[in-house]
């Protein structure tokens, strides 16, 4: 039974009063709206979203002890109404399974066929230079305020400084220079993937695919994560003649024309 407006693909997000933020489940809105399915989003506090995946029983989705559930994650309804839907979780694997549940011609294809390994190496790629906005936009996101709610924030603020040893707070008067690294490996990335050639905006020229959600939503993570005037995205717009902006651009049509189904 493919997904309806009536009984659409529900999509775990994380909650923040602004709405989708996260660079990791933002790449799974694009996906899902890309390929034109219906889907409505369930938003889970950051704190619960261990206790809410084992609520739904689905078994842990990292080796990570600090995260050892996560999301984006699916739940595809069943053709049968007595039983469960299927959940599927982590935004590649979730790609594949639509794609493989609702294939071509009748759907846009996410991940085009023969493709699937390279967009793996791409999206680790992606990944790496990615991490170098952590530094930026952590410690942006846990002072903001009222941009999470309470036990969002004391989780948040928890389970990175475990990892950073030090609370995130005491890093924001090095963000700026965070940021001049950051942009130094991120426009190395822009340079290999060529983004806005003759041949097109997206990574594989005129067709859109994953690489691109992936591309998109730490693009998105880093508007939503700063707020406010956005000077660190103003500053990254005008990076490479202006590529990201332009690529942006183009990723947002699929948000002005989601396929989110309204509660």
């Amino acid at each position: 039974m493919a997904a309806t407006k009536e009984n659409p693909i529900i999509l775990y997000d994380i909650y923040s009063k602004d709405g989708p933020w996260s660079p990791n489940t933002y790449k799974t809105r694009l996906t899902l709206s890309y390929k034109r399915l219906p889907f409505k989003v369930e938003f889970v506090s950051l704190a619960d979203v261990e206790s809410k995946l084992k609520e739904l029983g689905v078994p842990p989705t990292s080796f990570n002890p600090l995260f050892k559930y996560t999301l984006p994650m699916i739940a595809d309804p069943s053709s049968d109404p007595s039983e469960k839907p299927t959940y599927v979780v982590e935004s590649f694997e979730i790609a594949l399974y639509l794609d493989q549940k609702y294939p071509a011609p009748k759907y846009p294809i996410a991940i085009p066929p023969g493709t699937r390994a390279l967009q793996r190496i791409a999206v680790e790629r992606v990944m790496n230079a990615a991490m170098g906005f952590a530094m930026v936009l952590l410690p942006i996101a846990a002072t903001r305020t009222n941009f999470m709610d309470d036990k969002g924030y004391e989780y948040f603020n928890r389970t990175r400084k475990a990892i950073f040893g030090r609370e995130l707070s005491e890093l924001l008067p090095e963000v700026d220079t965070h940021w001049v690294k950051a942009r130094e490996g991120w426009e190395a990335l822009g340079d290999q993937l060529e983004l806005g050639g003759k041949e097109g905006p997206f990574v594989m020229g005129s067709q859109i695919s994953f690489i691109d959600f992936v591309l998109g939503g730490l693009l998105h993570g880093i508007q939503k994560c700063e707020g406010g005037e956005m000077k660190y995205w103003k500053d990254m717009s005008t990076w490479q003649n202006g590529r990201w902006a332009t690529f942006w651009k183009e990723i947002s049509r699929l948000e002005a024309d989601s396929s989110e189904v309204s509660a």
